[in-house]
């Protein structure tokens, strides 16, 4: 484990020097913490050295089997790191943790084999995963509100896997105030951290990107998302597979502009 965290550090470091050096005022703080039950939260913050202590926060979830350098890496296949300069360029404050088992995280146990055990019924060890994720992520706001008690909005956004805990934080954290979530999977089989079993507790604005044809969620899935949810979505359709085509970032970037008019 020590190894593969040394590696994950290294192209940590090669990334963010890649990223930032077209931001020049801008910079990347990794951290780490311990959670409340001892596992090791690691993650980052990215601002810019204007941004003021009541900038707005954008909480950023990965996919399955990435980490938060999703939100960095440049030219990745699913255009994180165009969200996050776009983040950046509108003042506010980035905040991604590596969820468990992922990125730093990574232990014996890889997050693919919970999925794998729960389609065959045995859904303890993915469940854990997403529960203790979003625990994670609400241990570190609580932190970050500490540094920052001002913070003027808590915009969150979740990819994939990332879209299904977006979707629980919202629904559990008075202090999200936005979502933004891109083809979260349907997960009917693990109803504890499906999507839909939340989604009538989500309130806030809400921008919720899906596929007509995504592997992990049909046509009639998505439409019972759009239906369970507490407060109607502003939904757009993509006609592409669970990798959405680039122009989705124009989708979240004119959203983006409606919250903040």
């Amino acid at each position: 484990m020590k190894l593969t965290m040394i590696k994950t550090f290294a192209l940590f470091l090669a990334i963010t020097t890649a990223t930032t050096a077209g931001l020049a005022t801008t910079f990347v703080q990794q951290f780490g913490y311990d959670a409340p039950d001892g596992n090791r939260i690691t993650g980052f913050i990215y601002q810019s050295a204007e941004t003021p202590k009541d900038a707005p926060l954008a909480v950023l979830m990965h996919g399955l089997m990435g980490s938060s350098l999703y939100w960095l890496a440049d030219d990745n296949g699913m255009h994180g790191d165009d969200i996050t300069a776009e983040l950046i360029e509108r003042g506010y404050r980035v905040l991604a943790l590596d969820a468990r088992f992922h990125g730093a995280r990574i232990v014996d146990v890889k997050p693919i084999e919970h999925v794998k055990n729960a389609r065959k019924g045995d859904s303890a060890g993915y469940e854990a995963m997403i529960l203790q994720t979003v625990a994670d992520y609400r241990f570190i706001l609580d932190r970050t509100f500490k540094n920052y008690p001002d913070t003027s909005r808590v915009l969150v956004v979740g990819y994939s896997m990332g879209a299904q805990m977006a979707t629980l934080l919202a629904a559990e954290d008075a202090r999200v105030t936005h979502l933004v979530t891109m083809v979260p999977p349907a997960v009917h089989n693990v109803p504890a951290v499906s999507p839909i079993s939340h989604a009538p507790k989500v309130t806030v604005p809400w921008l919720l990107l899906m596929a007509n044809k995504d592997e992990y969620s049909t046509k009639s899935q998505n439409a019972d998302l759009v239906a369970a949810a507490g407060r109607k979505p502003d939904v757009h359709y993509f006609d592409s597979k669970h990798v959405l085509p680039d122009t989705y970032v124009g989708t979240v970037e004119s959203w983006l502009d409606q919250i903040t008019q």
